[in-house]
């Protein structure tokens, strides 16, 4: 086990169970001198799913996460490609979030307008990957409202491809899933 996990697990149980972090720190390091284990955390899976280019929430990673555990084989391990996998067929379904669930969207999203260069990032990878969802959003309403002509794409990742279509039409803007 990893000193830093054990670390978080000594804060935690100090935290939950008014035992001090020194007293929680070395019952765990006394369980683990004769254990190992290879920890994968959420935080993998949203790494993975940024590389992807895949918005997910914490939910969704957590879920995804369990599948990958309970779908392993145990002679060949979990690997970073074995999470990629179960990437492979996900889908975050924009229209059954809420807009309150937005801010759980986790990415690094881009927006620009279909047919023209310029593109405006929301977050940074790895650190500021969160709450993006919402601000992007709101700039690609507006930039639909300026430019009612054009179409603007919402992305995630580094190279990304439109997963939404944000129009300005029939005196609204709608917001819809691309098909590409």
């Amino acid at each position: 086990m990893y000193d830093h996990m054990l670390l978080e697990m000594a804060e935690t149980v100090s935290r939950r169970c008014g035992v001090r972090v020194d007293d929680a720190m070395n019952a765990l390091i006394t369980y683990w001198q004769d254990k190992i284990a290879h920890v994968w955390q959420v935080e993998d899976v949203f790494e993975s799913a940024l590389q992807a280019g895949k918005p997910i929430t914490r939910a969704n990673a957590v879920e995804l996460l369990k599948q990958v555990f309970d779908g392993h084989d145990s002679s060949l391990g979990i690997t970073w490609t074995t999470i990629e996998c179960t990437l492979d067929d996900y889908h975050l379904d924009f229209a059954r979030l809420t807009e309150a669930q937005y801010a759980d969207v986790v990415g690094v999203f881009t927006v620009w307008r279909k047919e023209h260069p310029v593109r405006h990032q929301f977050g940074l990878a790895p650190g500021d990957v969160q709450r993006n969802l919402p601000e992007a959003l709101a700039f690609a309403r507006q930039l639909a409202l300026e430019h009612p002509d054009d179409t603007v794409c919402l992305g995630c990742g580094q190279n990304p491809t439109p997963w939404l279509l944000v129009r300005f039409q029939d005196g609204q803007v709608s917001i819809t899933e691309s098909e590409e």
